[in-house]
């Protein structure tokens, strides 16, 4: 049965960082400025908050990259650029705040806009107020009225099997705060700590081969012997229902796209992929990797039903 990993840069040092920002700048057309905002459009393997965590500013760094020519920076005061944050005052840290919720242009400020805009991040505004929305009070700016949900793992992960779908890669951290996603990026982060970390938990939970078919039924016990989840495997081979991991594998094996016409969530709008038996489970056919096919919602209804005799 395949797996699935991700990639990513064999090492985080400052210069592998700085490379990969050098490496954005080659696709650009000649001339073309390497905001931020380009720089997340081009699915970079290192996120725009590590190159400024690491390196100290988004200008700093591609100072230091050798593309100063190519910043284009917003007005922001020789204090707020030369102290750190610490050393800041609540008035510096309340302006910094307006002036970003200003350059971004939306009725509220998100903790990501922010660390994507400021010189300084959610962190200092946290630490010096206690949360970011008591940071946005103390400035005025009205907060998003967004309330917290509890979603349990498989929700989450889930979620991202629809998500990877869409695009046929894996999703960026920011791409989980749009549609198709239904459960937002700082969600993840909270419980597993990094995004990254929580690709590697839900590469492990699709390459897992014990998985329950619903949230209710236990999973096996590490100490227990091999038997309940030899009768696991058997009941999911003999369930119609295509649990959403093994409907991930299958995905991915096909490269994300319709086996019958070619069409792809990625390249064609409203695209829905369905996991479909090769041998109907009406004529004896299991819920197996191997009986199992891509194909788009359409060509799936449209199939009609082969009797076996």
């Amino acid at each position: 049965m395949p797996r699935f990993e991700i990639s990513f840069l064999d090492d985080y040092t400052d210069e592998a960082i700085l490379g990969e920002v050098r490496r954005i700048a080659a696709l650009l057309p000649e001339g073309q400025p390497l905001t931020k905002t380009v720089y997340k459009l081009h699915s970079p393997r290192v996120a725009l908050t590590t190159v400024r965590r690491r390196i100290g500013g988004w200008k700093e760094a591609l100072e230091r990259a050798g593309l100063g020519h190519m910043y284009v920076g917003q007005s922001v005061s020789q204090k707020m650029r030369s102290q750190p944050a610490k050393k800041l005052s609540n008035a510096d840290l309340i302006s910094e705040l307006k002036r970003v919720h200003a350059l971004v242009g939306k009725e509220w400020l998100t903790s990501d806009d922010f660390n994507a805009h400021s010189v300084t991040s959610e962190v200092a505004i946290r630490h010096r107020f206690g949360t970011f929305r008591k940071g946005l009070d103390a400035a005025g700016i009205p907060n998003h009225p967004f309330q917290a949900r509890q979603f349990t793992d498989r929700q989450c992960f889930e979620n991202i099997v629809e998500v990877w779908t869409h695009f046929g890669r894996p999703p960026t951290y920011r791409e989980m705060f749009n549609p198709p996603s239904r459960i937002r990026g700082k969600t993840y982060v909270t419980r597993w700590g990094t995004w990254r970390k929580t690709l590697k938990a839900f590469v492990d939970w699709v390459n897992a081969d014990d998985q329950p078919q619903s949230p209710d039924e236990p999973e096996p016990h590490a100490n227990v012997n091999a038997e309940p989840v030899m009768r696991l495997r058997r009941a999911e081979a003999d369930n119609r229902e295509v649990r959403p991991g093994l409907q991930f594998k299958v995905f991915s094996r096909d490269r994300f796209r319709c086996l019958a016409c070619g069409r792809s969530p990625a390249t064609h709008l409203n695209t829905i992929l369905n996991a479909d038996h090769v041998l109907a489970a009406a004529n004896g056919g299991k819920t197996t990797l191997e009986n199992l096919q891509t194909l788009c919602q359409d060509c799936n209804l449209g199939k009609g039903r082969t009797v076996v005799s």
